[in-house]
């Protein structure tokens, strides 16, 4: 190991074509919680699921019950439905009443659904503290909620491949996932090419059952290179023919172009190239 390698925030005993890769990539782009302005937020902590987080039938009957209900109810994502390019939705709905929300009675269908898991509720931590009432959320993104629905880019916690996906759904997420609101399609190409895979993995210490955790603390480091208008339009074209049909068997090699796109945005060589596929 050159001695330069073992800085002071941390050693990092890898191989050497691996580090002067790393620092490669670091040095060409500018870190994405720059690039982004720090907008990385996490999912919505219910606090207990069973009593917020509801299928398509219970949605109805609240909606019959009082067509004001459906104010409340927002399609709901959890960690293990985002894939890449897409979500594979299980058909869920948040109740999301937020702290503070002075408006329940308004809702008697949705205070009468939360109150058959009252008890529960009141045992939340914060809730016998008095932080929240006990039909509220127990962490509601309080300065970001409006983000959920916008256009927006999200991922999960705990993967084994990062894997991203593109939602204009309004869709909600727990707190195994990410949001990044932005409607770039060159970014979400990025962040799906196999250069991301490689750098993300570099930096997530993997955990049982060969699982990273992508936490925003390692997203924020990866760097995202200067793009001309025709190479982020070269990106998004073929990001936009994958959103349109994901399961379709021309999207590999789609994602092989995206990838040589992507490689020639950091300069990486044919010998760099082989290390991040795996082939050296």
């Amino acid at each position: 190991m050159p001695v330069s390698a073992l800085k002071s925030e941390g050693w990092n005993l890898e191989q050497p074509d691996v580090l002067a890769l790393m620092e490669k990539l670091r040095a060409v782009g500018t870190p994405l919680g720059e690039y982004v302005q720090g907008r990385f937020y996490r999912g919505v902590l219910t606090g207990l699921n069973e009593a917020f987080v509801i299928d398509e039938a219970t949605r109805q009957r609240l909606i019959a019950e009082d067509p004001k209900s459906a104010e409340l109810i927002k399609p709901w994502l959890r960690g293990r439905d985002i894939r890449k390019w897409k979500a594979e939705w299980a058909g869920l709905y948040l109740i999301y009443i937020p702290w503070h929300f002075e408006k329940i009675d308004q809702y008697p269908a949705i205070k009468q659904h939360l109150a058959q898991f009252k008890a529960k509720l009141e045992k939340r931590g914060a809730t016998e503290q008095g932080r929240y009432e006990w039909y509220e959320l127990q962490r509601y993104a309080s300065e970001y909620y409006q983000e959920f629905e916008k256009p927006k880019i999200m991922w999960r916690h705990f993967t084994t491949v990062p894997e991203f996906i593109y939602d204009e759904g309004q869709h909600y997420s727990n707190d195994k996932s990410y949001i990044l609101p932005t409607a770039d399609l060159s970014l979400l190409g990025l962040l799906n090419a196999k250069v991301t895979n490689y750098f993300l993995k570099q930096l997530s210490p993997p955990v049982r059952g060969g699982f990273i955790e992508m936490r925003i603390i390692y997203l924020e480091q990866l760097p995202v290179p200067s793009m001309l208008e025709p190479q982020k339009s070269a990106i998004t074209q073929r990001v936009q023919t994958i959103l349109a049909a994901p399961d379709a068997p021309g999207v590999p090699a789609l994602e092989k172009e995206i990838d040589e796109l992507v490689y020639q945005l950091y300069g990486l060589t044919p010998v760099e190239i082989a290390l991040v596929e795996g082939k050296r």
